[in-house]
């Protein structure tokens, strides 16, 4: 359950900002290639994944550590790129209302 709440605790308000970006008439076709490329990134995370852990001889998983990296790593990386979307997004909307 709380995977779930810190999952989509991001999720949500990271879309709702996602979705100011485009302008109004191009919200349709922008959400289709953010679906696609969503489901590309999943793909790709999890063959990514594939080749960074392996098995021991004892049949234990190794390098399990590296994918936490991985996802630390993305996870930084993601909050700065969404900083400037933010910022971008507020910048956008104020120069709508002057």
């Amino acid at each position: 359950m709380l995977m779930f709440v810190g999952i989509f605790s991001r999720l949500i308000p990271s879309q709702a900002l996602m979705s100011a970006i485009p302008e109004q008439s191009q919200r349709g076709s922008f959400s289709a290639v953010s679906a696609s490329l969503q489901q590309l990134s999943g793909g790709l995370g999890s063959v990514l994944a594939g080749a960074i852990i392996a098995q021991g001889s004892d049949g234990s998983l190794i390098h399990f550590d590296r994918i936490g990296y991985v996802v630390v790593t993305t996870t930084i990386v993601t909050l700065v790129m969404m900083y400037f979307v933010q910022k971008a997004v507020a910048e956008r909307a104020g120069k709508r209302v002057v």
